[in-house]
């Protein structure tokens, strides 16, 4: 609740960064606002030395924000929502709007709603339920990371926390599924207006694998967090190798740098499977559940995308593999030689013999009628190829030690 006297009507637009700068530091209970040639000035009422000036706009220029008047919408719980956007909004793509992936992706079913966000390079999809009022439906609204930052600040204020959410959409899509238009949220006394992001976002839920004929294996949010976090990962170098063996998984890092590392956990898995992952990604993902949440691990024995589903495949979230290395690590010398090998390879490759360019990976199928989902294959063939590159570093500097010894063990016979 404001409190505050008003000598006078009137109104003035006030930049929000420095008014809040302003109220967070002054030590007066009371502030003044007073109009200046200039602009308002800011005084505490009994504290003569706090003072501040702040330049204004013309209120003409501020935009009508519409009350919300909607007959038809989706109510849903704030809390609810406020959760679908957390879980969502960290995988958009914060540098490269491409297709717009700026934004998270809003779709209804009935009474389903669906909050979906990508970076081309993993995809996190939440779905609630929630009460579909006067037949509200809409075409899938991509909105903007700030509105949804604004929005969710609101949601967790105490006295909107408990309320519903209405949320009503109007968008249009024209015949290539690029979509425009606005949405309109309103919780207890708050309304949120907010244009949606023009553009169409990709076929994603082609995408997401199909749980049916593929490994699955479970393990515990807090179990996978800690591991992880003993993991010895660079920003160079962020990938950790998912070894999955009867009953147990093994992950294992290793960097130029700083060494390497390997630990074992217990999972509920009947089988063998492994896959390499940015480590990243992965914080990223265990950082929206609870410590007792149980993951529910969908992996091909090809390099296919990987699911993790949680709260009964309400929450699924996919990560696109890494190229796994393809020569081994190692410390110590060979005793034969005393040649050090140097580079990178998954727990599978023993060996220091070379691996051929084409037995690599490939990256999974994209059908060919949905062009913007192709974005998932281009960036796995730049992985593919950053790894390629990796692989012939590797051999130089391998190649380099041989020629290096060879000439100290010449010196030394002469």
């Amino acid at each position: 609740m404001l409190c505050c006297k008003i000598p006078a009507n009137g109104e003035v637009l006030l930049p929000p960064k420095q008014f809040r700068q302003i109220l967070e530091s002054a030590t007066d209970e009371r502030l003044t606002l007073e109009r200046t040639e200039t602009g308002i000035a800011v005084a505490g009422e009994y504290d003569g030395n706090e003072q501040w000036e702040l330049e204004t706009q013309s209120p003409d220029e501020f935009p009508f924000v519409d009350e919300f008047m909607e007959a038809a919408y989706h109510e849903i719980p704030a809390n609810t929502l406020c959760e679908m956007i957390r879980r969502t909004m960290f995988a958009t793509d914060t540098e490269d709007v491409r297709y717009a992936l700026g934004g998270v992706c809003f779709e209804q079913d009935g009474k389903s709603i669906t909050a979906v966000a990508t970076d081309g390079r993993r995809l996190a999809a939440q779905d609630a339920d929630s009460l579909c009022v006067n037949g509200h439906e809409f075409e899938p609204a991509i909105l903007p990371v700030n509105t949804l930052k604004v929005l969710a600040k609101v949601l967790k204020e105490k006295s909107v926390s408990d309320a519903d959410v209405k949320m009503a959409v109007n968008a249009i899509a024209d015949n290539e599924r690029r979509t425009s238009g606005r949405a309109h949220f309103q919780c207890g006394g708050v309304t949120v207006f907010s244009r949606l992001v023009e553009g169409r976002f990709p076929n994603w839920r082609s995408i997401v694998p199909k749980t049916v004929n593929r490994l699955h294996a479970g393990v515990r949010s807090e179990t996978l967090r800690t591991a992880l976090d003993r993991m010895v990962t660079t920003k160079l170098e962020p990938g950790v190798l998912f070894t999955f063996r009867h009953g147990g998984l093994t992950l294992e890092s290793r960097t130029k740098e700083s060494g390497q590392s390997k630990t074992t956990i217990p999972v509920a898995f009947d089988g063998t499977s492994d896959f390499m992952i940015d480590v990243t990604f992965m914080k990223d993902y265990l950082r929206m559940l609870d410590a007792e949440t149980a993951i529910g691990i969908y992996m091909s024995v090809d390099n296919d995308p990987v699911l993790f589903e949680t709260d009964g495949g309400d929450y699924r979230y996919v990560v696109m593999p890494m190229t796994k290395p393809a020569v081994k690590v190692t410390a110590e010398p060979e005793a034969d030689t005393g040649i050090e090998v140097v580079g990178q390879a998954s727990s599978m490759q023993v060996s220091t013999e070379e691996e051929s360019m084409e037995s690599m990976n490939e990256p999974p199928a994209i059908p060919d009628n949905d062009l913007e989902t192709k974005v998932f294959q281009l960036l796995q063939e730049n992985d593919q190829l950053q790894a390629k590159a990796e692989h012939y570093k590797v051999l130089l500097d391998r190649a380099m030690r041989v020629i290096e010894k060879m000439q100290h063990e010449q010196r030394v016979c002469v």
